[in-house]
């Protein structure tokens, strides 16, 4: 059970980061190597702002990363959005002015959180710490509820139409410019979240984030755009073999292993073989579903 419950732990955090990340790439195709430095900035509000009760410390977060957000993808993401590696070139710098700006205000030195539940709680005879299951509840539900709006409201349709087809999405009326911004500021919200929420489990320094980017990007690789439930997925799978590597082996060898398996994982994926399978698995599906 502690297991099972590490892993949701972790789930929590690598989806939110990750599932944030594809919901940027479905709709402007931009890959945000900023996401982990945005963890960072919400763990740092919720270290640095001691005053507030802990919720309204996540919020500020939130509420003070939304203006920042949308400046970044209005001043230095709209004209570089056909050159795919320009855009990674400009949210790498955007990374490294956050971590940057955060070392010389805080220096490197490690902070921590106290958690606002402390304690333990008993799941089926096995004691958990209250706060880390709190937390990794939480950030299931909030993982839960963007899946339920990308593919149960307009909004989540709009998302997938512009992620298969943007020129047809721009033809049928959509505002590709409007919705390339609600998305960016989504994503990273999500990843300010997750570092907000998680600041009390993690060592809160400048760079914090750049240990999160490895993971969080292969589960943006093994999605598809627009295929948030498919990004989660992956998420999950990453923590589950994450946690389970340090539970059989020391956590050095446990992480020199993790990145070993990911490399192969997604070497094999990258296989002519290995997509053509996959979509012959597609076409057999889609007679059943219809059926």
């Amino acid at each position: 059970m502690d297991v099972l419950l590490a892993i949701i732990t972790l789930f929590g955090l690598y989806g939110l980061v990750t599932v944030g990340m594809a919901v940027t790439f479905a709709a402007t195709r931009v890959v945000n190597l900023a996401q982990g430095d945005l963890v960072m900035v919400g763990a740092y509000t919720a270290a640095v702002v001691t005053g507030p009760a802990f919720g309204w410390r996540v919020t500020l977060a939130l509420v003070g990363a939304a203006p920042l957000l949308v400046l970044i993808e209005r001043l230095l993401l709209r004209r570089p959005l056909s050159d795919p590696l320009a855009t990674m070139l400009v949210t790498w710098g955007v990374g490294m002015a956050l971590r940057q700006v955060a070392e010389l205000q805080f220096t490197s030195t490690a902070r921590s959180v106290k958690p606002p539940i402390a304690g333990t709680v008993t799941v089926l005879t096995a004691p958990y710490p209250a706060y880390r299951l709190v937390c990794g509840l939480v950030a299931v539900a909030v993982i839960g509820l963007v899946l339920l709006a990308a593919y149960r409201t307009g909004w989540g349709l709009t998302l997938r139409a512009v992620a298969d087809n943007p020129t047809m999405a721009a033809l049928l009326g959509i505002d590709p410019r409007r919705l390339r911004t609600i998305a960016f500021v989504l994503g990273g919200l999500l990843a300010v979240l997750a570092g907000a929420l998680y600041s009390p489990l993690l060592a809160v320094t400048p760079t914090m984030g750049f240990g999160l980017l490895v993971p969080v990007f292969f589960g943006l690789l093994f999605s598809r755009p627009g295929a948030l439930a498919t990004a989660a997925a992956a998420a999950l799978l990453i923590a589950a073999l994450s946690v389970l590597l340090r539970v059989w082996m020391s956590d050095v060898l446990a992480e020199v292993l993790f990145y070993l398996i990911i490399v192969a994982i997604a070497a094999l994926r990258s296989r002519p073989w290995i997509r053509r399978y996959s979509s012959w698995l597609t076409r057999v599906r889609v007679p059943a579903r219809a059926s």
